[in-house]
């Protein structure tokens, strides 16, 4: 009887373990995870140098702001701080956490813990829309799997844009309760994380605007944001420039060929002169997209273009598509990639996407609630509200939220939400949990032919014997030198202020201004030099200006002659 009478409690125990595991247990379970693994790998690829020259530019503004040189930069020749190639205030949250402990690490960790934070107002949105928590854990779970956000977990830290992009997540969310001063306080903060945050900005204001929202809504955001937008490309940028670099506006012909360069420079912004080869101001740009529709078409979509956007749209199963008015939050930043001719641009892989995200993200949701919405109206299959009873609509209001259902918020305006209690009579459907879970089985799967950087970076590491050169070599050079190094080996030297790029551009500090030059002669474009009959480790072995220090497994350390030797370690 006492062992009946245990198998009978057994199960009644699981059933009451499960009925307390609740959705909001599965997202934090999810964003803990997350944090775990990206964190660890990112960590381990950090420390097995496989971060290239983004991670100086993306760590020496924290580093440097700290020591009272407001967001300094080293590699540039025009310009000593971040501020003069772009408004980049995103990396202001950064600082406190740095303060307390200066390391890389601290912005490694902290940029995965950012992007697992973005599985909250993800959660909400999706729950709100669904009207079901356990749709909130699915589509937290697509965020978090979205193979771009996993290469932009994976990104060199601290991606200045990553506070902007979470700015955007709740925005979307307060716009969608219809609470509008922390939306309108949160799109102006994640505005100034990069000044192409402004555009995000114009596009959730033409969002409100289209779902018939009072001007309020949407005339502060467009204003506000197109002004910004102008403004720092056009003025405030230009204020840091160095004082021996005056640029003046150009104007150049129509040619979709020209590289920027070699035009160098190329008007009053670095980031408008990537945009050279449509016009030379902003003016210029905007008039000659419009005279040269058949070439711009073509050039949008080359084949390299088009393989970018499927690939973006393809790992959300293309459901953004269902959605385009919430699709219009991404279309700027897709914009702005395909009229780029830097490849850097239009690949899933880099940084140029963060901003991409929350719109992509929303729209997934939206256009996957549409999907189910007309497959309900043939199977009775529907989206339900909190009392498990068919969706209801309320009326359209001049502030009611664009495709919102009847469910509200806990604690919002006192219901429940269909799927926050474990119990039987508040779960979902199990024909609703099984879509949420294919999909974010499918989504997750996507990742393995797309070469997921998580286990690129574990798989793939330096070997140890070479990082221990790596470093051996690093140690020798003075923390107060001037050094030049290839784009693997630079984020390593830091804390040292001044550190140049190798090979560097007509923007960029040369090798001859640097008191050392670290070099990996396996460098790519190093290699590709090499080729073409430029030679730079030939070069600096042949000059008698250099001389070198330490050298093995196509690491070399040069230093030039006549340096003082009192900056030797």
């Amino acid at each position: 009887m006492v062992s009946n009478s245990q198998d009978i409690a057994r199960p009644k125990n699981v059933a009451l373990a499960m009925a307390k595991f609740s959705p909001r247990h599965a997202l934090l379970g999810l964003m803990l995870l997350f944090s775990l693994i990206v964190g660890a790998a990112a960590a381990y690829k950090y420390s097995y140098w496989g971060h290239g020259f983004d991670m100086v530019d993306f760590h020496m503004p924290i580093q440097k702001t700290l020591q009272g040189d407001f967001l300094g930069v080293s590699r540039y020749n025009f310009t000593d701080t971040f501020m003069g190639l772009d408004v980049a205030l995103g990396f202001l949250p950064a600082l406190p956490f740095y303060a307390l402990l200066p390391s890389a690490y601290t912005l490694v960790v902290l940029q995965a813990l950012l992007l697992a934070s973005g599985a909250i107002p993800v959660y909400l949105i999706a729950r709100t829309r669904f009207a079901a928590a356990w749709a909130g854990v699915a589509w937290a779970a697509v965020y978090l799997l979205y193979p771009t956000t996993q290469f932009i977990a994976m990104a060199a830290p601290f991606q200045p844009r990553v506070p902007g992009m979470l700015c955007m997540l709740w925005a979307f969310y307060f716009l969608q309760q219809g609470r509008y001063w922390p939306y309108l306080l949160l799109l102006f903060a994640g505005m100034t994380a990069r000044t192409d945050a402004a555009l995000v900005v114009i596009a959730f204001g033409l969002y409100a605007l289209l779902s018939r929202k009072h001007w309020r809504w949407w005339l502060p955001p467009i204003g506000v944001a197109a002004i910004y937008f102008y403004a720092s490309i056009s003025y405030i940028t230009p204020l840091f420039y160095s004082d021996s670099f005056q640029p003046v506006r150009v104007s150049v012909p129509f040619d979709l060929s020209r590289d920027y360069n070699d035009m160098w420079p190329c008007g009053v912004s670095p980031q408008a002169c990537y945009y050279l080869h449509l016009g030379g101001s902003l003016p210029e740009i905007a008039r000659n997209i419009v005279t040269h529709p058949v070439q711009i078409f073509f050039f949008l979509f080359q084949p390299a273009k088009l393989e970018y956007l499927v690939l973006m749209f393809a790992t959300l199963l293309f459901l953004p598509l269902f959605a385009p008015k919430e699709l219009l939050l991404a279309a700027p930043i897709f914009a702005i990639n395909l009229l780029s001719n830097r490849v850097y641009q239009y690949v899933i892989t880099e940084q140029y996407q963060i901003l991409v995200i929350p719109g992509m993200i929303i729209a997934g949701m939206y256009g996957g609630a549409w999907l189910m919405e007309r497959l309900g109206k043939n199977s009775g299959f529907r989206i339900q509200d909190s009392e498990g009873g068919a969706e209801k609509r309320e009326p359209r209001t001049q502030n009611s939220e664009p495709y919102s259902v009847a469910a509200q918020e806990p604690g919002n305006h006192g219901t429940r939400q269909a799927g926050d209690s474990g119990t039987q009579s508040g779960s979902p459907h199990a024909s609703r949990l099984t879509l949420y879970l294919v999909l974010v089985l499918l989504v997750g799967l996507l990742n393995i032919p797309l070469r997921n950087p998580v286990v690129s970076a574990i798989r793939n590491p330096e070997r140890p014997e070479r990082v221990a050169l790596m470093e051996r070599m690093a140690a020798q050079i003075p923390l107060d030198a001037r050094v030049a190094a290839t784009s693997f080996l630079a984020p390593h030297l830091i804390p040292r202020a001044e550190i140049y790029f190798i090979p560097g551009g007509k923007m960029h500090h040369q090798i001859d201004e640097a008191e050392f030059a670290f070099i990996d002669a396996r460098a790519a474009t190093l290699r590709q030099m090499a080729a073409e009959g430029n030679d730079i480790v030939a070069a600096l072995q042949s000059d008698p200006a250099w001389q070198t220090v330490d050298a093995g497994d196509d690491l070399y350390l040069f230093r030039k002659r006549g340096v003082r030797q009192g900056a030797m370690n």
